[in-house]
Formats: structure tokens, sequence, C-alpha cells
């Protein structure tokens, strides 16, 4: 089925437009995602450290009510030492009968008396009968050593804490002591790190590389970059040592906030790639158009100009002034040349060595008797000049009578003047055609080169966009509008490697 240029150029638009709406639909969904993730877990992330930050607070809430407990109960049992210090030395039944109520007031706390050569007087609360054990010494001094001993005159008094006490101590020290290890299990995914109060000394470290808190250098900027996120938790396991957890969000997160980037780049892909298959589409189809144009042309050509070679030998055998017959034969020989130029569009061109002063004085010649008697065609080349470079003569003559053809149809009715000025430089060879006429606009210097493009009221706009197929693709140089004043005229600039 056969689509019409206009149904196709709007369908093309439609799948553009259609398709830049996916995919910015797409980075919009991506966009929501990860925020909603990022927002998640920091929200998870900031649980965690109010969890974290409680239990510290809740460690150091019973360290301070289990300080307390003991600091009351040395008082408790110095009040019991010195009651049952006064009990033995009771005056009256009444006396002795008050001391003994406050010495057996003390059911929990286990406490043994001795005198200065710790031989046993007396057991309160223990496991075990003080009449069989003479002196307090060995395994059991150290158990009731782990406090300073209550001296009153030459009794020494020894206390231990009760089991109960010391069972719920002995939890909180595990507790304490498995508080790091809890901090890196409970944080599940989040970076981690539990450093000394001075940030030297790593204690623990969750979900991080070592490589990014082995080194000392390398710790103070994981540090910095962790507190620039979010703010140290402190706390403190007893009265003499504080810590600080650095936290920050975790490797996923931060790999999905590049994610909006990527497809943003994709997106500025997959844009580009679709503005150069449109482009390179709408190319293709003019080098179709193109091809098929220029061999019609040539095809169409062809066959006149079998008619008029054969009319010339025709009228030589009339008689016919000579003069006419030879620029018959010039304008037939013209149209020939014509003919093979438009055969060659579309295939590879044949190139070879060629002297570029020749070729423009060989054209310049040809065009001037052709051309308007107003308009005069000046050479700035000297005519036994050499610029050698690889050209097709046919294509390159096309160009120059192009370009010519044009100036004099921008000069106009008025007096005219084209100059042709070509130099050499090392690796390039220049060539200037400067007219007189009416100038171009400075922003249609590029769109001047597009097929279709032309300022006539008749015309096709295929003569410069065919010069601008020939010098770049077939001769691989530049051609361009190196200068133009609105009524003054224009410079084209045409640039060939040599």
């Amino acid at each position: 089925m056969n689509i019409s240029p206009k149904i196709r150029k709007n369908i093309n638009r439609f799948l553009f437009v259609a398709s830049i709406l996916v995919v910015s639909s797409a980075i919009w969904a991506t966009l929501i995602i990860v925020r909603q993730i990022s927002n998640d877990e920091h929200r998870k992330v900031k649980m965690w450290a109010s969890s974290v930050q409680r239990k510290a607070n809740l460690i150091e809430y019973s360290k301070d009510f289990f300080e307390q407990i003991e600091q009351s109960e040395r008082n408790r049992i110095q009040f019991w030492a010195e009651a049952s210090l006064r009990m033995s030395r009771a005056r009256s039944a009444a006396e002795f009968d008050l001391y003994r109520q406050i010495v057996l007031e003390n059911t929990t706390t286990p406490v043994i008396v001795t005198d200065r050569n710790f031989r046993i007087l007396y057991c309160a609360n223990t496991d075990f009968d003080c009449s069989e054990i003479g002196y307090l010494k060995d395994a059991l001094l150290a158990e009731f050593s782990q406090h300073p001993p209550l001296v009153f005159e030459n009794w020494y008094f020894f206390y231990r804490h009760p089991k109960a006490f010391v069972e719920l101590q002995q939890t909180l020290d595990d507790v304490i002591y498995s508080f790091m290890d809890e901090i890196v299990a409970s944080s599940i995914f989040a970076p981690i790190l539990v450093v000394s109060k001075d940030k030297q000394t790593v204690i623990q470290a969750g979900n991080m590389l070592p490589e990014q808190y082995t080194d000392p250098k390398v710790l103070q900027k994981t540090l910095n970059r962790m507190a620039a996120q979010n703010k140290p938790l402190e706390f403190s396991i007893d009265s003499d040592e504080s810590f600080l957890i650095f936290y920050e969000s975790s490797m996923v997160v931060e790999r999905l906030a590049y994610l909006p980037i990527i497809a943003f780049i994709v997106f500025v892909i997959f844009i580009l790639s679709v503005i150069w298959g449109m482009s390179v589409s709408r190319q293709s189809e003019n080098s179709k158009l193109w091809v098929g144009m220029s061999r019609e042309t040539a095809h169409q050509l062809g066959t006149p100009l079998s008619s008029l070679m054969g009319w010339v030998e025709y009228l030589k055998s009339q008689n016919v002034d000579e003069r006419y017959l030879v620029e018959m034969g010039k304008d037939i020989d013209r149209l020939a040349v014509i003919s093979e130029r438009f055969s060659k569009i579309g295939s590879e061109p044949k190139m070879s060595t060629e002297n570029i002063v020749q070729i423009i004085h060989k054209s310049i010649a040809y065009l001037q008797p052709r051309l308007s008697q107003k308009v005069k065609l000046q050479v700035n080349v000297p005519a036994r000049a050499v610029m050698l470079t690889s050209v097709n003569v046919q294509l390159f003559e096309w160009v120059l009578e192009n370009l010519a053809t044009n100036a004099v149809d921008a000069i106009g009715t008025k007096e005219g003047l084209i100059e042709i000025h070509a130099t050499e430089q090392f690796k390039t060879i220049t060539i200037d055609i400067t007219d007189n006429g009416k100038g171009i606009p400075k922003k249609q210097w590029k769109t001047i080169f597009e097929t279709g493009y032309t300022s006539k009221s008749r015309g096709w706009g295929l003569g410069l966009s065919l010069c601008y197929r020939i010098i770049h693709s077939y001769h691989k140089g530049d051609i361009f509008v190196k200068q133009s004043v609105l009524g003054k005229g224009t410079t084209f600039r045409i640039v060939l490697k040599k």
C-alpha cells in the first residue's frame, strides 16, 4: 500500500511524540518509585536509630539504678554492722532486743563477720554452716571480697550481693556486652560504624566494606560523609567510656538515586536516536528522489540529443553557415555533458587528479558569452598556476556553473560583477565565489543548501542542494556561505582537500 509523504510525515510525528510521552512517563514513574523507596528506607533508619538510642538510654538508666541499689545496700550493711556491734554491747535486755531486731531484718544479703585474723565470728544468710569453717580464706575470701569490708573496731564485716541481685546484674552485663552486636544485627541493611568518642577506633561495623574504615584517613572521610547525612548517636555503657554510632542510607538507595540520571541519559540517547533515524530516513528518501530524478532527466535528454545531432549533420549538408553549426555543436556537447552529469548522481563518480585553476578558467570561458552582458566574470587566479587535487571534472564544473548562475540571478538587472578567487594552503585549496547581488539573510545561510529551498518565484530549489551533495559526498570537502550582506552581495566558499 502506497502512503503519501504527508501522511508518512504525520505518522512519524505521531510516533515521535508518542515515544517521548511513553519514555517521559516511565522516567516520571521511576522518580516516584525511587523517592518512595528512599523515603521508606530513611523512615526505617530513623526508627532503628531511635530504637538504638532508647536502648542505650535504658542501659544507662539500668546501670545508674544498679549503682544506686549497690550503694544503698552498702549503707544498709553498714547500718546492720553497727547494730550487730551494739547488740553485743547492750546494757539492757530492751536495748539488746532492739539491735537484735535490726540484725534479724537482714534476710537477703550474705554477711560474714571476722576478727582481724579473719577468724569467723558470725554468719548471716549464707548457704553454708559457718561453725564448720574456722577462717575466711581462699575461694570464700575471694567471693566475699568483691566489696571492701566494713571495719568496726576489731570486727570485719564481709558481704556480697544477694543471688537475685547478682543474676540481674549478670543479665545487665550480658545485655551491655551484646549491645554492640545487636546494633549491627538490627541495622538490617543500613551501613553503620560504632566508633570510640575520639573517632579513632572502630568498635563494630555493619554492612560496610573493610576498605571503607580500616585506613585512618579513609575512616575520617567515611565518618564525615555519614555525619553529613545523619547526626551520629552518642551513648555510654559506663561512666568512663562513650561511643558514637554513625549510620547512612543503604547502598541500594544510593544507587537508586542515580537511576533517574541514567533514565534521563537513556531518554536523551533514545530521542537522539529517533531524530537521527528520522534524519537518515529523510536523507535516504531525498537520495532516492535525487537518483530517480537525475537518471530520468538523463534518460529524457538522451532522445532529443540524438535528434539534435542528426539535425546538425543534416544542416551541414545544406551549406548552412559554419559559425552557426559550431555554436550549435558546442551547445549539443554541453547538453551531452549535462546528461552525463545527471547520470552520475547516485553512483560513485570517477575521481582524478586535476588542476583546479584550469577547470575554473574552462568553466568561465564557457559561461561568459552565455550570461547577461551586464554581468562580468573575473578570475583572480593566474592562468598558469597549478593547484592539483582529486576531483570529478564534470561534477565540479557543475558546481561552479550553478554558483555562477545563482549569482547572476541574485544580481538581477543591475550592473554586476562575479569574482572567483582561488588560494592554496598546505593541505587545502580554497575557492571563493563573490557577487554584488541582493545578499542572503544570516538565518538562511544553512537552510539554502536544503532540498526545495529557493528564493525565486520559479524553481525547484535543487541547485545548491546538488552543489552541497557533490562537494560533501563525492569530494569530501565543504561548501558554505562565508559572508553575506543584504544589498551588497554574497561570498560562497568551497574548501577541497589536497
